[in-house]
């Protein structure tokens, strides 16, 4: 029988979710016999071009109805309520009525059903709770990362909890109906159980399915005799480098370069732009993924910046990414995160975001050869983790594949 994926948004693809879950999608089709998708319509016809795993179906990305589009114009505390009682607003909440529609109609033909968020919204694992499914249908959700925005942890935290209960309520309705919940990350799943109880409800932790393009054309770009570090990426408030800049700025010489490719939050950019001389480039502006991914490849070193926080249950795409590139990572994270879990506390070019000694120390340390040795066996290690056979064989031992 077929597999449906039922993924929120892929409508931009250079955003890192968007990215996971392509990339997923692309994995799990090479070995599942039908997959059928079903997605907003803001989705580039061009990314289905060479799709011939089974059927896509759309539902509206921009699905207002005329009555709620005048009480969003005229009666704003009326949508402030139906979103604080339904835990949606509209236009979630018509995302998940359209997904229930698809469902009734449609769910006994697929053995496999899987549920991909883009985010916020959780619309595809929400839209399960009040379907009747066929005692043998797999319902797998992948949870990218926490929900609601209450429930993320500092400095992303968002809402008040109160004024989002209900979108947990619905959350937790979705987890009990669900036979598998997926996360990328043991610290992320560990962090959900501070809002959810997953009761009889199987619990896997698959890394991201990110993998490196065979297809991008990598030369070997050399500046010289130097040596380039490169961030690439969205650099949001909580994932400040003006620390390391500042060290970097300190102690480096004519030898060494610093690169950063990628949207950047305006405050951080009005700290950091006076950097943007001599041996540091700061782009303010978004590269497309295979341009991204060939700067990475031609260069020294990778930089990893991650909030200052104590705690980080995130699993960035951007760490599966430098892991299968295969070059050193300056990582900047939490003691306690995803990212410090998986490295262990062996590995040498590792600290926290405004640590200014311990940056410095490993600045001073970047010609240290068997420093670098250890921190490329610890990368080479974790690409089994991180590759697609391991990926596949981790879902395969999940889906049905009859």
């Amino acid at each position: 029988m077929k597999t449906l994926i039922i993924v929120e948004e892929i409508g931009d693809i250079s955003v890192s979710a968007a990215i996971a879950n392509w990339s997923l999608i692309n994995v799990l089709s090479k070995k599942l016999k039908e997959v059928d998708i079903l997605t907003l319509d803001n989705v580039s016809k061009s990314l289905f071009e060479n799709w011939s795993n089974g059927q896509i179906f759309f539902h509206k990305k921009d699905n207002l109805t005329s009555i709620q589009i005048h009480i969003r114009k005229k009666f704003t505390f009326l949508q402030t309520l139906f979103q604080i009682f339904s835990g949606n607003d509209f236009e979630h909440y018509n995302r998940i009525k359209s997904i229930r529609k698809f469902l009734n109609k449609n769910n006994s033909r697929y053995k496999n059903i899987i549920l991909l968020s883009g985010g916020m919204g959780f619309s595809p694992h929400q839209a399960v709770s009040k379907i009747k499914f066929a005692d043998k249908t797999n319902l797998l959700g992948i949870f990218h990362d926490p929900y609601p925005s209450s429930s993320y942890p500092e400095p992303y935290k968002g809402r008040n909890s109160y004024y989002e209960y209900f979108k947990k309520r619905n959350l937790q309705k979705a987890i009990n109906k669900i036979n598998y919940a997926i996360f990328p990350s043991k610290r992320l799943y560990e962090w959900y159980l501070k809002d959810y109880k997953f009761g009889s409800t199987n619990i896997s932790i698959i890394p991201h399915a990110i993998k490196f393009k065979n297809n991008v054309d990598i030369e070997n770009e050399k500046e010289g005799s130097k040596k380039v570090i490169t961030h690439t990426g969205t650099l949001l408030k909580p994932r400040n480098p003006l620390t390391f800049l500042k060290i970097f700025n300190k102690t480096s010489n004519d030898n060494l370069l610093l690169n950063f490719y990628g949207p950047i939050h305006p405050e951080v950019f009005l700290d950091i732009k006076d950097f943007n001389k001599q041996n540091i480039y700061i782009s303010n502006e978004r590269i497309p993924y295979d341009e991204a991914l060939r700067k990475l490849k031609n260069s020294a070193f990778l930089l990893l910046a991650e909030s200052g926080a104590e705690f980080s249950p995130f699993l960035p795409t951007k760490f599966v990414d430098y892991i299968n590139i295969g070059k050193p990572i300056i990582v900047l994270t939490p003691e306690k995160s995803e990212v410090s879990r998986l490295l262990g506390e062996d590995y040498p070019f590792k600290t926290t975001l405004n640590n200014e000694k311990e940056i410095e120390k490993i600045l001073l340390n970047l010609d240290n050869d068997e420093l670098i040795k250890l921190s490329l066996k610890i990368i080479n290690n974790l690409k089994k983790y991180f590759s697609e056979e391991y990926i596949i064989k981790k879902y395969l031992e999940i889906l049905s594949t009859e």
